[in-house]
């Protein structure tokens, strides 16, 4: 009886390690410039490798249908490890997700989401968890704010 409370315990403990030890929580924060309101669009972190972005079902997706000056969005920790970008979009078919046909309306930041598996996994000083990388050494690790979002054609 003793060898099971043990091992009891000790199950409780490991599993309770894991969100000690797992990825942080993690949320992006920025500016929204240049968007009209009522325009049917969305906020959405969605996956960006190669120059394109990945529409897929499987990504989930933060929605916001009412864009103001700023925004706040908490990162999933259950997407693979890899790069994402937060865009501003028309929600063409109403679904409330970014899907191939819908257009990004929002610019190119030159900044990515990265979301690494273990330090140094995808570029020279990212962490563990999300990060925001701009291509200099200046790498965001636990404060992921300033991801400003400009319209393309500012309204």
């Amino acid at each position: 009886m003793k060898k099971i409370l043990a091992v009891a315990a000790l199950g409780t403990v490991a599993l309770s390690s894991c969100s000690i030890f797992g990825t942080r929580s993690a949320a992006v924060s920025g500016q929204l410039r240049g968007f009209s309101p009522n325009q049917n669009l969305g906020l959405a972190v969605v996956g960006y490798n190669n120059g394109q972005y990945t529409a897929v079902g499987t990504e989930p997706q933060v929605i916001d249908k009412f864009l103001s000056g700023g925004y706040t969005l908490a990162l999933p920790r259950n997407v693979p490890y890899g790069t994402y970008r937060v865009i501003v979009f028309r929600d063409a078919n109403n679904d409330g997700r970014f899907n191939t046909g819908d257009v990004v309306l929002s610019r190119d930041n030159g900044k990515l989401l990265v979301y690494a598996g273990r330090d140094n996994q995808f570029f020279s000083g990212t962490k563990y968890g999300w990060n925001i990388y701009n291509g200099t050494p200046d790498i965001q690790t636990t404060i992921l704010n300033n991801y400003d979002l400009d319209a393309i054609n500012p309204q």
